[in-house]
């Protein structure tokens, strides 16, 4: 992001003027593995060889894409305030829907 020019807030549209107000929002989504495969121990190799056969035919930055991504954008204060709220009221009532990793 650069530093010196202005900045357009990412939600509304708002020009962000050098030295104004604005925040930084840096989202990191990557592949999580809880350890467990949903596949017979039997069917390991047949498995890994499908695997290995349809990753061949695709794109390797749509592979990565998949597996990490980074995304980053400058957001104004009360877009700041209703991404941050809306962002940690997701799920059942009284749960913040945030996971912490």
């Amino acid at each position: 992001m650069k530093s010196m020019e202005s900045q357009r807030c990412f939600r509304c549209g708002n020009d962000l003027r050098p030295g104004s107000l604005k925040y930084v929002v840096h989202i990191r989504v990557y592949a999580d593995f809880d350890g467990l495969l949903s596949i017979s121990d039997e069917d390991i190799e047949g498995a890994m060889d499908r695997i290995l056969e349809a990753v061949e035919s695709r794109d390797p930055s749509d592979l990565e894409r998949e597996v990490y991504q980074e995304i980053g954008f400058y957001l104004c204060k009360g877009c700041r305030d209703r991404f941050v709220r809306d962002t940690t009221t997701i799920g059942a009532p009284g749960d913040s829907g945030v996971m912490v990793h």
